[in-house]
């Protein structure tokens, strides 16, 4: 179903209109048949934090940005698993873990969003990346050719990468793979010519907030989730629902 994103602009501005914002959210989603609407603000600006709701929208996260800077220079712990470029072979084994070992997140975080459809919803985005792998779309994979047990995509533009999503099986995310994998794919990325690295992470996933921190991560850039939920929707969760 349709997912929409709320650019929520000046502050002052929205709280002024907030009654006919509101109105237009409601008629524009209707309209365009959907169902939730997403709206990130900085979490500089606490006054967000009691002027969405007025436009209907609810809190359900909060995320960094973390940036490896220097990365050329970064010189990581020895690896004891090895890292590899995706292939084809490799996308069955990465979307499973894409529906079985997500925690984190904006939609894993709303409890009004299904968590099967959380999880289908990464499946079908990494799905959709294996159809363009290249130089500047990359995902790297830790285990043999079509049995992943752990992956990290990333997009690259001359000498940056951004980091945009990584996981792995549930099976193997207490043993030392999570942090091999990433520590393994930003020695791939500065053995690439990659010089800046850049993510964002939800505050809640706080096993990937330590790994960074412990690769010498700088953390910016506070902002906080909030979602719009159509009344009406048809695919989310009832509140009533999580009560029963």
């Amino acid at each position: 179903f349709a997912v929409g994103d709320y650019k929520a602009g000046r502050v002052r501005a929205v709280f002024e209109s907030r009654d006919e914002i509101a109105r237009r959210l409601h008629e524009w989603a209707a309209e365009n048949a959907v169902e939730l609407m997403s709206c990130s603000v900085s979490a500089d600006e606490g006054r967000w934090r009691t002027l969405l709701p007025r436009l209907g929208f609810a809190y359900v996260d909060s995320t960094l940005t973390y940036t490896l800077p220097k990365l050329q220079t970064a010189r990581f712990p020895r690896k004891h698993v090895p890292v590899r470029l995706a292939t084809v072979a490799d996308q069955e084994a990465v979307e499973r873990i894409c529906e079985i070992g997500f925690r984190a997140g904006r939609y894993h975080a709303d409890a009004l969003f299904p968590l099967a459809l959380a999880n289908k919803r990464y499946r079908r985005w990494l799905g959709n990346e294996f159809s363009s792998l290249s130089d500047s779309n990359r995902i790297y994979v830790a285990g043999e050719v079509g049995a992943a047990i752990g992956f990290t995509h990333v997009r690259v533009k001359d000498t940056e990468a951004y980091i945009t999503i990584g996981g792995a099986d549930p099976a193997v995310q207490s043993s030392v793979l999570p942090f091999a994998v990433f520590i393994g794919t930003l020695e791939a990325l500065r053995d690439s010519g990659v010089r800046r690295a850049q993510s964002k992470l939800s505050t809640g996933n706080t096993p990937m907030l330590n790994l960074a921190a412990y690769a010498g991560s700088r953390f910016s850039e506070p902002e906080m989730v909030f979602h719009w939920h159509a009344e009406e929707a048809r695919h989310l969760n009832k509140l009533e629902s999580l009560f029963a």
